[in-house]
């Protein structure tokens, strides 16, 4: 059975038998059943519209949101330019620098198709978890970490790309 709550900040939040159910898709995929299901429980499920932000660069955010359905647009606004980063589907997260290091949101994250489901953990409920279940939470952990490494690395290929770009550019110019 399902059924949809609006909560107090406005967005609807899932309400099903099924409330509990991490699939087994992005950095949790490496955790077994019942650890999804722990670690699910401390979360919670949301629906968010289409436009509603996730994270908004440089406001406070300590939470981490696994998108399970629809898509979520990443950029960045940085000395007056609007720099696109990523488009984000099922699996992915959105957040997770501040599980580890809680400072303000380096990106903004915003529903571009939908609704995007998502689950969300909040900072203290992550450490919590993590103290509770030390298994799941290294798993997790590493998973993260994984994550990261992806997205420094491709940031690291896209700023080669444009060095290489700039200098065969300053090397074609006639002086």
């Amino acid at each position: 059975m399902v059924g949809m709550v609006k909560a107090l900040d406005g967005k609807i939040m899932t309400e099903t038998s099924e409330l509990h159910h991490l699939p087994p898709i992005g950095p949790v995929a490496a955790l077994n059943d019942r650890q999804r299901e722990a670690l699910a429980r401390v979360g919670r499920f949301e629906e968010l519209p289409v436009g509603d932000y996730i994270a908004v660069q440089g406001q406070p955010h300590r939470s981490m949101s696994l998108l399970l359905s629809g898509r979520v647009a990443v950029s960045v606004d940085a000395h007056g330019d609007h720099v696109d980063l990523a488009m984000l589907e099922a699996g992915d997260v959105v957040g997770e620098m501040s599980m580890i290091d809680p400072q303000r949101a380096s990106a903004t994250a915003r529903v571009a198709a939908g609704p995007a489901r998502i689950w969300v953990i909040d900072g203290s409920a992550f450490d919590w978890f993590v103290a509770m279940e030390p298994t799941a939470g290294f798993v997790l952990m590493r998973e993260l970490g994984k994550v990261l490494c992806r997205r420094v690395r491709h940031a690291s290929d896209q700023m080669l790309s444009r060095a290489a770009e700039l200098r065969a550019h300053f090397l074609d110019m006639d002086y």
